[in-house]
Formats: C-alpha cells, structure tokens, sequence
C-alpha cells in the first residue's frame, strides 16, 4: 500500500526514509519522445508593466527541452505574451479541468510533463490567493488572473493521467507579492509591504520549482537578459551544479541542481540588487541529462568552469597546474593575466636566492653602492643600502614613484603631494601591481604602498593577496586600508564572512574622520549588519560622513529631514540643501539626485538650475557621474523622459550616440554615456 504524502513528508522530516531514498535509483529524465511541454513567457502586459526578460526566458527553456531533454520541436507549445482565454484553452478552466490542450496532449504511461512559466504573478490581498497574471489580465482584479491553485489542480490530474512512472515538473519564475522587480515599483493600486501570499495546496507526484518564497520579489539578471531563477537553473543544469571534485559525465542529480539553485540565487540576489530571493525546489527521486549549455547562458557558464579551472590551478599552485591552465583555458581566460603573474613569481624566487647572496657578499664588506648597482628585478635590501649610503628619502625611489602614479588613491589621506592619483575604475591592475609589490618590498615602512598594492589586487579580484596587503597597511595605521579590509570582511571575499571584524574595522577607521568609514558604520547600524539595529545612531554616524561630503550619507539624511525624526526636526529645505552642497563640492551623484528631484516636482528648494545643467556637470566628473545617471533609470525618482532626450540630443551633437531620442535608458544610450563622459573630463 502506498504511503500517503502527508505520511511520507513526515517520515522524510524524521530522517526514517533517508537509507530507503538513498538506496533508491532516480530515473533520468531523458525518454521524452512523447513528453509535452507548455511554456509561458508573458512579456507586454496591455495593463502594467512588462517583464523584459519573458520572452527571453521562454525561449531559453524552449532550446533547453529540445537540445537537452529530447522533447520534440512540436510537442513544446510556446506561448509568449498568454490571454487568460489561451491559459484555459491550455490549460483547462477552473469549471473544465479536464478541457485544456495540455490534458488532451499527454499520453498515458508514456508522456512526461513540463510547464513552465514567466511573467508577472500577482495576490489577491483579501484572500492572499496568488494568480498569474495573463497579458490582458488587471492585477488589481483577481477574477481576471488564472489562479495558481487552480493550475496547480488541474496539473494534479494530468498527473493522475500519465501514471506514476512519469514526472510532471512546473516551474515557475514570478513572484506573488505584488513587485516588479523593479525597486519600488508595485502591479497593485494599493501598497502592501512585506506581504506574504498563501501557498496553494497540491497533492503528491508534482515536482515544484518556484523562482521565490515569502515576501520577497523575484530578480533579474541583466547580464544575461534573463529571469535570475531561470539563469541559474540552465548554468545548473548544463552542469555547473556538479560538486566540486564530482564526476564530469553523467546524468545530474536533482539534489545538486537543487542546492545549487538554493545557493546561487540567493547569494546573486543580495549581491546584485541588496535583496533577498529565495527559491522553493521539491525533493525529487530524478536525474538529469547533461549536454551543451544553451545559447542563452552559454557564456556565462564557459565564464563560471573558467573560474573554477583557475581556482584549482591556484590552490594547486604547481607551476604544472599554472601552465596547465593557461595552456588550456581557451576563448574564455579570464585569470591568464594572474596565472602568469603567479608563474613569474616563481621565477623571481631563483632571482631572490641570487640577491640574497649578493648582499651577503657585497653588504658584509660595505660595498652598498656596488650592490645597488648589480640590483635586478629583485633588490630586497636596497632601503638598506640606501639608508647606509644615506638616501632614506623613499619618495625618490622610482619604484615608489611608479606605484603612487598607478595605484594612489585620490581619496587617501596618505596620498603623496603632488600625485592626483588614479580611480579605483580605471586601474591597471597589471601595470599597478608590478609596480606596488617592488614599491611595497622595498619600502615596507611606508604603509601607502601596502594600501595601493591592496587597491591594486582588488581591483583584480585576487582578494586574498588583497586582504594581505590591506591588512599591513591597516595594522601600519591607514584608515583607507582599516575601510576596505572591512569591505572584504563584509562581503567575504579573501576569507570568511565576519560582520562583527568588519563594523569593528569600520568604526576604526571611522574614528580618524574617514568620510566612508562613516558611512559604513552607519549603513551597519541602519541594518543590524556585525550589531544590532540603532536607528538613531545610524542617523548620527549619516550627519558625520555627511558633512565630511560623503553622498551615499547625505541621501539617507534626506528623509529624516522631510518626514521628521529624533534629532532631525521635519525641515525639507535644510534636507535638500545637503544635496546642493554635496554638488557644490563636486560629487556626481549629489548632482544626479538633485536632478531627479527637480524632474520630479521638487524645483523650488534648487533655485538657479534645472536638471540638464546638473546632469551635465555629472558627466564631468567621468565615469562616476556616467554611472549614476544610468542608475536613476531604476531609481524610486526618475528622471523625464524629456530630460532623458535633452541628454541624448547632447551625446549625438558630441557624436557619442548614434541611438533613437526616445528618452529611454537603451542599451545603446547607457554604453554612450560612458564615453561621453570620458571626453568631458579630459576637456575639463
């Protein structure tokens, strides 16, 4: 007798099942001759806003269930921007569960099933029931969205009907909330935060992949042009969810799919958009087939093995594994930069053995400046010979000289005088940390050099060697280096995450007058991130690096001004004019903010300017400025559409555009703005 579902979650929870569903071989998902699938990809909505990414995600799984799975070109139905008439024709009525295409398609015993969908999802906020939204569906109508229990219901019976020896797999990339996606943007007339929709019920034999739970909004990757959960669902299943070490053939394990889906969404969520995103995936007794990725993802999955293959290589650190990688990493080698850097290393140890004698034979008898001279790439005790021969001044070194040129940053205090220093963006790694690794090693009391060889490594990505540097030149005393290595403790890069390192480091630095050390403190405190929540002292630690000119500090002072909070009585013209002074002493994204806040009905508190000229003086400021206009196109105030064609009439006049005026930030529009601003700063 067959366990009931309820009985057999239980029994799983109890950990009484394991050994049976251990010893249990899955069945691989490959006999799919007469599967069938529906897939939705609802893009242009006639009464909200779109999901640009839709129809990209439909076709993508499309590619994936004919090139992979095996499904037949005529047995996957597309459809792209889906009636609520076409999801009943598909997939049967709440009235008729037994009327749509996808029950009358199936063949008993012999079809698997996959439906798929992507667009928006919406609540019904009185009965918390979550529906998908059709293309010509209200989402403040529930009557007019396809109920995702009724979905889920008639799946149930095409269950039923291909037996228990198919699978029948939905997967869905939308969430239930009420959000775009986009930050602020809401389908519903009525705001709802941090609402949490019911969760239909199903019966057992359906397999569940659903792109977020709770009250949390489905994300995008923009990089890829695709929903996030289905991004990372195809990397996955083209094999990246493979545990390190696991065998590179064969089919997949759903229990890998699953963790990696759990794993890489969520941690792509916080990283690219600050927010929360996690998915629900059922256990399931399946397997995989593995083949070639998808067009759609293909890139990126070629990026993530190059990233693994490199990582191997450098734990391994064999020159043997080093050549190996480079001599095999192909189209996609973006660590051959490193790995040589790395191997060159190695070299230079046979040159340190031969510097070391040289000193012990010219050193012992005074020969300083004979040693000096015989110097190569490795000169370990040249401050020595130096300090002997009475040349200590370290700034006179050319190998200093070159690393404050490459690597100084133009907002550390150690900066040496006279060097403007170079923009954490435009670094040349390569070029930076050549220079400040002979500079750091020669000269290892001055602690600048330790921070600009840390920037430098960053900048790179090595974070390891990142962390090292930072962490002399912070013990050294730089409040630069005490910031960034908190950076790296927040975020995990270089070790492991630890927030309570990270604010103490913050606050360390904070304490000398670091402008974005202070903000740090208070963005920590504002979250509860390494201590607990303390609202007021967020505030206090937003006045401080505010009025140090940090503008990241100076936009969360806003709102305390213009609703009123302890220790900030309501005033909009005292908050509002924080925006103004950031601007006047020449932070882009103080002009860009002020500019958006014109556009947006807020002129008057900024007499003398509208927001073109504000935008423009933005620009000067290079790529800074570049990026926080693009960035206002995802902003809670955006800017006109007007002033969006002013700027782009700019662009073409300048002959950086050659795109629609449609005052929309297209992709074309974005990549002109970059080079646009470069021209300005160098004529400035």
């Amino acid at each position: 007798m067959a366990l009931p579902a309820f009985l057999i979650a239980a029994l799983l929870w109890l950990g009484l099942l394991s050994t049976a569903i251990a010893q249990a071989s899955p069945a691989t998902l490959s006999d799919n001759a007469e599967s069938i699938a529906v897939v939705v990809g609802n893009k242009a909505y006639k009464q909200t806003s779109t999901v640009d990414f839709a129809h990209n995600d439909a076709e993508a799984i499309k590619a994936y269930l004919t090139g992979t799975l095996g499904f037949r070109e005529q047995n996957v139905f597309l459809l792209k921007d889906a009636t609520l008439g076409e999801l009943n024709q598909m997939f049967g009525s709440e009235a008729n569960p037994q009327g749509g295409k996808l029950w009358r398609s199936a063949v008993e015993g012999r079809s698997n099933v996959f439906v798929y969908y992507s667009g928006h999802g919406v609540p019904d906020l009185a009965t918390r029931q979550p529906f998908l939204l059709p293309q010509d569906g209200n989402p403040n109508a529930s009557e007019s969205g396809y109920a995702l229990q009724t979905l889920y219901r008639n799946l149930e019976l095409v269950r039923q009907k291909i037996g228990a020896q198919r699978q029948l797999i939905v997967m869905i990339d939308a969430c239930f909330t009420g959000e775009t996606g986009r930050k602020g943007e809401s389908l519903l007339a009525v705001s709802a935060p941090g609402f949490t929709p019911a969760r239909p019920r199903t019966g057992g034999g359906i397999v569940k992949l659903v792109a977020t739970s709770g009250a949390t909004p489905a994300n995008w990757d923009e990089t890829q042009k695709l929903g996030l959960f289905t991004s990372r669902f195809l990397m996955g299943a083209a094999g990246l969810a493979r545990p390190a070490g696991a065998a590179e053939t064969g089919p997949l394990a759903w229990s890998d799919l699953q963790r990696y889906l759990k794993d890489s969404v969520e941690a792509a969520a916080r990283r690219d958009s600050g927010r929360e995103q996690a998915p629900e995936i059922d256990l399931a007794s399946i397997a995989l087939p593995v083949a070639q990725p998808v067009p759609a993802v293909a890139r990126a999955v070629a990026l993530a093995r190059d990233e693994a293959n490199w990582q191997r290589a450098k734990a391994s650190g064999e020159r043997s594994a080093l050549e190996g990688y480079v001599a095999r990493c192909g189209e996609t080698c973006g660590y051959r930069e490193a790995a040589m850097a790395l191997l060159l290393d190695k070299r230079r140890s046979g040159e340190a053995a031969t510097d070391e004698q040289n000193w012990v034979r010219l050193g012992g008898s005074g020969r300083y400046e004979d040693y000096l001279k015989g110097c190569g790439t490795v000169c370990a005790y040249r401050s020595l010979a130096e300090g002997y021969l009475g040349r200590a001044d370290a700034s006179r070194d050319p190998r200093v000289q070159d690393c404050d040129e490459l690597a100084g940053d133009p907002n550390d205090p150690d900066r040496r005088e006279g060097v403007k220093g170079v923009k954490y963006g435009r670094l040349d790694t390569r070029a930076a940390i050549a220079a400040c690794k002979q500079a750091a090693e020669s000269q290892p009391q001055v602690r600048r050099l330790s921070y600009q060889l840390g920037r430098a490594y960053d900048k790179a990505e090595r974070y390891k060697e990142a962390f090292a540097a930072y962490d002399k030149a912070a013990d050294a005393g730089s409040a630069s280096a005490m910031n960034n290595l908190g950076t790296l403790y927040e975020n995990g890069q270089g070790g492991k995450v630890d927030l309570q390192k990270a604010f103490a480091l913050y606050e360390q630095a904070a304490g000398t007058g670091n402008a974005i050390a202070m903000s740090n403190v208070g963005r920590m405190l504002q979250y509860g991130r390494g201590r607990p929540r303390d609202e007021a002292a967020s505030l206090r630690w937003y006045q401080k690096a505010a009025e140090a000119g940090d503008a990241f500090s100076i936009a969360k002072l806003v709102p305390a001004y213009l609703e009123g909070r302890p220790g900030f009585p309501k005033n909009p013209q005292k908050g509002f004019d924080l925006f103004r002074q950031a601007a006047d002493k020449g932070d882009p994204i103080a002009m860009v903010s002020m500019a958006t806040l014109i556009d947006n009905g807020f002129g008057s508190f900024f007499p003398g300017t509208n927001a073109l000229q504000m935008l423009m003086k933005a620009l000067e400021k290079g790529e800074a400025g570049a990026a926080a206009i693009s960035a206002s196109d995802v902003s809670e105030q955006k800017l006109k559409p007007d002033t969006v064609r002013a700027l782009q009439r700019a662009a073409q006049k300048a002959d950086h555009y050659s795109g629609a005026i449609d005052g929309r930030f297209n992709p074309v529009f974005v990549r002109a703005l970059d080079g646009y601003a470069r021209s300005l700063e160098q004529e400035h």
